[in-house]
């Protein structure tokens, strides 16, 4: 099947650049302008006229949409030029003064439409959320469950609700049709992030306030949830591995716990490595991921590195081993995800120095892939002898890279503006977009066959 690979974007340039063309009224104006005639423009899912090649646009925008005091607005641009084939670009903006956008013909180029460049690349069924803003999934045998939540003030009329509550949504897994729909929060809290697993016979939600809910599986749509009592608050991270559950997130601490009671914390801040003092950003200790294996505990986090600790028999007895990290890094960085490859490899996804690799008996670092994305390994996940992985929010790409043959064998990209997350279950891939499943092949054709 042949793949069609486009460009799509906006290029940002200095306002001293434009300030010849157009004069700047205030910071609530946007100028825009585009090598290309006729593109239809829209500024919060409002229509406000066409692009032309006789210069610069100015556009006032009237109301801030969001939190912050900073308003939270969005461009599209769109042109359909034939049954197959549009012009399409998008654009969220935020920060005043508002950067010029400038449009070329090497940014912005044709594309296949998103429904057939998704049927094209093996989307099989799509689900709409109750509500349109989604960031967690996870499944069992029986359901799929999504993490979502209303918000009351955003650009989208589409998505605007009444009030700002999360919400725990749960689908057929056969039928993709809604079961059971549950308010979990009316708090507007921010938080560093939240988090749904399934572990041990167990649902576990973390919510935006910080709570830990769970449920026995068994019992969901029968029984109440009862709440994991915590010691540190805005830990809204979880993972679980054999008996345990390891909660983590701000302040770099993790929390272990055995049958749902907490046995022990770890303090990663004391075993910073030795140089942390010199950096001029001293960052704010957040974890991102955890991976257990072994006894062996691997600790993730935004000073590019991976602690690593040693857990013993109980997490009560657990030591420092050492840190994984690259020496001749001279920035801090984010480590965002942990995979274990054949019981031995250590897969880490950072921010802008790509997918290393470390065997995690020797704790070596191990030749790295080739033909793979290099900057952002935001989530992946590791199954039949590939890596499913993303690069991050306000992206569409899911790549499928093949480890025996060492290259991206399908990029899953579609309909959806983003992959929020994703799920591996009976030979299908599940995404997560803000408001929709989609359900794909997972062994589609590749290029060429």
């Amino acid at each position: 099947m042949k793949r069609i690979v486009c460009v799509v974007g906006f290029v940002m340039l200095p306002l001293l650049m434009w300030a010849q063309e157009a004069k700047v009224a205030d910071e609530r104006t946007l100028l825009v302008q585009s090598e290309i005639e006729g593109l239809a423009i829209f500024i919060d899912e409002k229509p406000r006229g066409a692009t032309s090649k006789k210069g610069v646009l100015t556009f006032e925008i009237d109301d801030d949409v969001g939190t912050g005091g900073f308003g939270f607005h969005k461009l599209v641009v769109h042109k359909e030029i034939n049954a197959t084939h549009e012009y399409y670009a998008e654009r969220e903006f935020k920060y005043k003064p508002y950067e010029p956008i400038h449009m070329s013909k090497d940014t912005l180029q044709p594309r296949l439409k998103k429904a057939l460049l998704a049927k094209q690349n093996g989307l099989l069924q799509s689900v709409q959320l109750q509500h349109r803003f989604a960031s967690k999934m996870a499944m069992d045998e029986r359901f799929i469950y999504v993490l979502s939540q209303s918000r009351s003030k955003v650009y989208s009329t589409q998505k605007r609700e009444p009030r700002d509550a999360e919400y725990l949504e749960i689908y057929d897994k056969k039928t993709l049709s809604l079961v059971y729909e549950m308010l979990l929060n009316t708090d507007d809290a921010d938080s560093f992030d939240r988090d749904i697993l399934l572990h041990q016979g167990y649902l576990y939600v973390v919510s935006k306030n910080g709570k830990v809910l769970f449920w026995e599986t068994k019992k969901l749509l029968s029984s109440s949830p009862k709440e994991l009592l915590t010691p540190t608050k805005e830990l809204n991270r979880l993972r679980g591995f054999g008996a345990y559950l390891f909660r983590f997130g701000k302040g770099g601490m993790v929390e272990i716990y055995h049958r749902n009671v907490h046995v022990k914390s770890i303090d990663t801040k004391k075993q910073r490595f030795k140089g942390y003092e010199t950096l001029e950003d001293k960052r704010f200790d957040r974890i991102f991921d955890v991976l257990y294996t072994d006894n062996t505990l691997f600790v993730a986090n935004d000073l590019g590195e991976v602690q690593v600790y040693a857990l013993g028999s109980s997490p009560k007895e657990s030591s420092f081993i050492t840190t994984l990290r690259d020496t001749n890094a001279q920035a801090a960085y984010d480590v965002l995800a942990l995979a274990l490859y054949e019981k031995q490899t250590l897969f880490i996804g950072t921010d802008g120095h790509g997918l290393v690799l470390y065997d995690t008996k020797t704790f070596r670092a191990l030749t790295s892939l080739p033909n793979i994305p290099k900057n952002r390994v935001y989530h992946m996940h590791i199954w039949d002898d590939t890596v499913l992985l993303t690069q991050g929010l306000d992206l569409p790409h899911l790549y499928r890279y093949d480890l025996k043959r060492k290259k991206i064998t399908h990029d899953f990209q579609g309909e959806a503006k983003e992959v929020m997350d994703f799920e591996i279950s009976d030979e299908k891939l599940y995404t997560l977009d803000d408001g929709h499943v989609y359900v794909w092949n997972v062994k589609p054709k590749e290029e060429g066959q």
